[in-house]
């Protein structure tokens, strides 16, 4: 069979790219030999925010009272929770599948690998091809037997694993304090788990600004997480007790379960690299058109390296598609909005304060904002970053709806918007979103809702 492009990985950036390909008439085969959906659909994204939902309305109880809401012995059956995620996550994977039929696209349900610069293998069915799209994902980090990150990792669990089933006992550790370690805590702290968060940096998500680290931090403390920051982690042992190191000495403690959630790795397993001469460390080596510099391959999503996001795997995956036909780049890589799905929720894009030289800010405090009060989470603020030429270039959430509200902040970076431009836009009331008008006016200190600057 001739192909015009094979896509190897039917994850958010395998199926979003084989369907523009499909809808630009080029004849494509999508292999996947696992769940249609990859990582994000089956093991990640959707699950995750799932089981977090569930915990949320289940911890949500004890502001019902509040809300003049009044209910007695109420129970968190969490079979029932993890059979709710198993029908969302399959429902939307025959989503998916419906999809890639209405496209006509050869689905192969088999393991692809490269067997040549035109040719692919699905299965032991040989595929020729103009052009291959690699889209294989990642898996989590130290799974591998032969590249252990931790000595004993494989008596914890991964991140698969807390999604596929519930997590036993109730006394837990989690290694990281990255995206997954708090969201994992977050979740399993509201469902009434006694938490030890273990994270080698001094502050958990070391990636965001210091502020909402320690604002994050606050409120998982509160919720009765326990967090060892500054601690190495030196070996698990298959009773789960964890041994530790932190400056104040070496330590020891047992868990009913531990979790490891310290990053994800691109998955490059028996995908034949070697037969077409790239050469991949930890990523595939790829130029502004996801082209790796071998005749007619390129890659996307996270075996790439980059960012290792659901959206930024479908963007890039239509900027590889759109590079093969010489049609130019429709997507904006280069302003990726990021999400983090504790409650409050977490959101940022563009640059932040520190990296910006002359940089003017507006900041507005959620307490006075009515939704949020309303929403009982009147905790946080949003913050707008600007550059010397009033173009606003970055922007940091910490607050109820933050993710749903992120993409308005990346199109006025992605259009290189200035304050006043974007400010100019009336925001409806009462709403969340009405917090990030009043940051954008807050740069000049005209926020109505924020008392004058001193």
């Amino acid at each position: 069979m001739k192909y015009d492009l094979i896509v190897i990985g039917g994850g958010p950036g395998g199926y979003t790219g084989a369907i523009r390909a499909a809808k630009l008439g080029m004849k494509t085969a999508l292999i996947e030999e696992r769940d249609l959906g990859g990582t994000c659909l089956n093991r990640g994204c959707i699950p995750t925010k799932a089981l977090l939902h569930s915990g949320e309305l289940y911890a949500s109880r004890l502001e019902w009272a509040e809300c003049g809401v009044r209910a007695e012995n109420v129970v968190f059956d969490e079979e029932a929770v993890y059979a709710r995620k198993e029908a969302i996550v399959e429902n939307l994977r025959n989503g998916v599948r419906t999809l890639v039929k209405a496209n006509k696209i050869d689905l192969y349900e088999t393991h692809g690998k490269i067997a040549g610069p035109h040719t692919v293998l699905a299965g032991e069915e040989e595929l020729e091809t103009e052009f291959i799209l690699i889209a294989t994902g990642s898996v989590p980090a130290g799974t591998d037997p032969n590249k252990r990150i931790i000595e004993g990792m494989q008596y914890a669990k991964t991140s698969d694993d807390v999604l596929s089933r519930p997590v036993e006992g109730n006394k837990i550790a989690i290694i990281g304090a990255g995206v997954i370690g708090v969201e994992f805590c977050d979740y399993l702290s509201a469902v009434g788990r006694e938490i030890t968060l273990i994270e080698p940096m001094e502050r958990i998500l070391p990636m965001m600004s210091k502020e909402t680290s320690v604002q994050l931090s606050a409120v998982l403390k509160r919720k009765g997480v326990k967090m060892n920051l500054g601690a190495k982690v030196k070996e698990i042992l298959p009773d789960q007790t964890v041994r530790y190191a932190t400056e104040k000495g070496e330590f020891e403690e047992k868990f009913d379960s531990v979790i490891v959630a310290i990053g994800r790795s691109a998955n490059f397993k028996d995908l034949g690299l070697e037969n077409v001469g790239i050469e991949a460390g930890r990523r595939i080596e790829v130029n502004d058109d996801m082209y790796t510099g071998i005749a007619g391959i390129y890659a996307c999503g996270d075996a790439v390296g980059r960012i290792q996001l659901a959206h930024y795997a479908a963007a890039s995956a239509i900027t590889a598609v759109e590079s093969m036909l010489n049609r130019g780049h429709s997507m904006d890589l280069s302003v990726v909005p990021s999400c983090i799905y504790t409650r409050p929720e977490i959101a940022s894009v563009g640059k932040r304060e520190a990296d910006v030289p002359g940089a003017k800010v507006g900041k507005f405090l959620m307490g006075a904002n009515g939704k949020s009060q309303i929403e009982g989470l009147a905790r946080g603020f949003v913050k707008v970053i600007a550059d010397e030429n009033d173009v606003v270039v970055g922007a940091e959430l910490f607050c109820v709806r933050a993710t749903d509200m992120i993409g308005e902040l990346a199109l006025a970076i992605s259009r290189g918007l200035k304050f006043e431009e974007a400010a100019s836009v009336i925001h409806p009331h009462p709403t969340v979103m009405e917090s990030v008008g009043e940051a954008y006016e807050d740069i000049e200190g005209l926020a109505t809702h924020m008392a004058p600057r001193k």
